[in-house]
């Protein structure tokens, strides 16, 4: 639960400022990793043989780097085409934060999610020609990826494994 009234903060935060604030991500990192070693397990993970914590370290080292660097690596092909930001680096930290609480394949699961609802959105609002030339609501002209990846975290926190078992069915 306290994962995912800290997704709902973020998502509220970044659709009205298109800000993910590093008070609330970097020590959300930090508390994921503790309850992680404290669980033995990410909040996605099927049974298995409990880790050292050596090993629970290294996988959520892993988990962190792959997620981060999915934002990360999205974000430097934009810039390399488009020559301008286009995705903020509270992502990159919202997506290890989710790595961390969901493991990897719940934070992958979580972006799948965001971006097809962030897709469906982009589309709506290109569809809507006054929606696109809207000046009082900065937020439908940027949109917040942040805020789709809370939504996408929050499905998968909820309904993550039965998605992912139906999806390697």
């Amino acid at each position: 639960m306290l994962l995912i009234w800290v997704l709902v903060g973020l998502a509220a935060l970044d659709s009205e400022h298109l800000w993910l604030p590093d008070i609330v991500t970097l020590p959300g990192i930090l508390l994921g990793v503790i309850v992680s070693l404290l669980r033995g397990d990410s909040l996605l993970a099927t049974s298995s043989p409990p880790l050292s914590v050596l090993n629970q370290l290294l996988r959520l080292a892993f988990s962190i780097l792959i997620a981060a660097g999915l934002i990360l690596l999205i974000r430097w092909t934009y810039w390399l085409i488009r020559r301008r930001e286009g995705i903020g680096l509270g992502d990159a930290k919202l997506m290890a934060m989710l790595a961390v609480w969901l493991g990897l394949a719940g934070a992958i699961l979580a972006f799948a999610i965001g971006v097809v609802l962030g897709a469906a959105v982009g589309i709506a609002i290109l569809s809507v020609p006054r929606l696109r030339r809207s000046e009082e609501t900065p937020a439908l002209t940027k949109l917040p990826l942040g805020t789709f990846l809370c939504i996408g975290g929050i499905i998968s926190s909820l309904w993550g494994r039965p998605i992912l078992a139906a999806y390697l069915h």
